[in-house]
């Protein structure tokens, strides 16, 4: 029989290796459609001064990048650590 132990870590690891997928495809599409929201609101602003809205947008799309690449290396720290522990000899009373 497993040590509980032992099926948390492979629980927490699964658990971690899922959110690095959704993540990433929750990434993808974020910044797909944020860039394109940029991208039709400066086309459709009538004449060439600066308008706030892609300004704003603009910002929004960076702040989500960078939100998003600091939860991956979170959830692949997680992952390391987690294999770290799993590769630790448990104690059997």
């Amino acid at each position: 029989m497993e040590n509980e132990e032992d099926v948390f870590i492979r629980k927490a690891l699964a658990g971690v290796e899922q959110a690095e997928r959704y993540g990433r495809i929750k990434e993808i599409v974020a910044t797909v459609v944020a860039l394109g929201g940029v991208i039709w609101l400066t086309e459709r602003s009538p004449g060439r001064e600066l308008r706030l809205e892609p300004v704003l947008m603009g910002v929004g799309l960076i702040a989500a990048v960078c939100t998003a690449k600091l939860k991956r290396v979170i959830n692949q720290n997680t992952k390391t650590m987690l294999q770290a522990i799993s590769r630790i000899p448990s104690k059997q009373s």
